[in-house]
């Protein structure tokens, strides 16, 4: 019972199928991820419960088949998938959205308003989709039953000025979007090497991230909830004994903006933090 995730390190998991990293009575949460060998992996999470099954950032065009056969291999059915969560619009993320309505017309898609505004263009009509905003005041929860939840916290500008991320409240796992993503030539489930990981998480954030500040904003938000696990849409997981060690690194990780500045180029933040790693 409980998280399953520091079982996974060793990798004696088969990759191929979904992947469970949470179980207890009444909640569960599954890895349903692609499995290609490419840097940029995506991976997509399902959380089932008595109220309701979530899929969480289901993933592109490209990655449908693979995520529909974990999510129905853990289902029975993918119609049973009940809510969505688009942390922000990026095909990579989101563009496979009216591929599930095709599925179940009555799945509530769970996103910002801003991030509302720019899904449809994928291929969809937003007045027939059932709607859930995630408000700014970081007050939205969605009611799982049993004393289970997830709470919808904003990330402005990490990467999309109304992005956001989601806490699992029973389970204690911040489904963290793109941030604290990593572009890894070796994927791995779960981090093993958080110092080779950091360099991994830099190569992404350096570029994608609007500023250290906007990080350390998020960093501030989040770090007070106790948190055991933290699930990227890119690159492995991070376990609780790296948690507040990947947040020390995101807060003080100059990146975007910052890079803007003959004082601080890219090169020189890699070798400031990284040196001969």
């Amino acid at each position: 019972m409980g998280l399953k995730i520091g079982e996974l390190k060793s990798g004696n998991f088969d990759i191929d199928k979904p992947v469970l990293l949470y179980d207890s009575e009444n909640h569960k949460i599954f890895w349903v991820g692609s499995s290609e060998n490419h840097i940029f992996r995506c991976n997509a999470y399902l959380v089932v419960s008595e109220k309701g099954n979530v899929l969480i950032d289901p993933g592109g065009v490209l990655h449908f088949n693979q995520v529909k056969k974990r999510v129905t291999e853990v289902l029975g059915d993918p119609s049973k998938v009940t809510h969505i969560v688009s942390h922000h619009q990026d095909p990579d993320v989101s563009s496979s959205i009216p591929m599930w309505f095709k599925i179940n017309p009555d799945v509530t898609l769970i996103t910002t308003p801003r991030t509302k505004v720019l899904l449809p263009y994928f291929g969809f009509d937003r007045e027939k989709v059932k709607w859930l905003d995630v408000s700014p005041l970081d007050d939205t929860i969605l009611d799982l039953g049993n004393g289970n939840g997830l709470l919808f916290l904003t990330s402005p500008f990490l990467h999309f000025p109304d992005a956001f991320v989601t806490y699992d409240i029973g389970a204690k796992v911040l489904f963290s979007s793109d941030i604290f993503a990593a572009i890894q030539p070796k994927w791995q489930l779960v981090v093993t090497d958080m110092e080779r990981h950091k360099k991994d998480m830099m190569y992404f954030h350096v570029y994608y991230m609007a500023s250290q500040k906007a990080l350390k904003y998020f960093v501030d938000k989040v770090k007070p909830f106790p948190i055991d696990a933290i699930v990227p849409q890119h690159g492995s997981i991070i376990p609780k004994e790296y948690v507040e060690e990947a947040f020390g690194f995101l807060a003080n990780l100059r990146c975007g903006i910052d890079l803007l500045t003959k004082e601080s180029p890219v090169k020189s933040v890699m070798d400031e933090l990284f040196g001969d790693i």
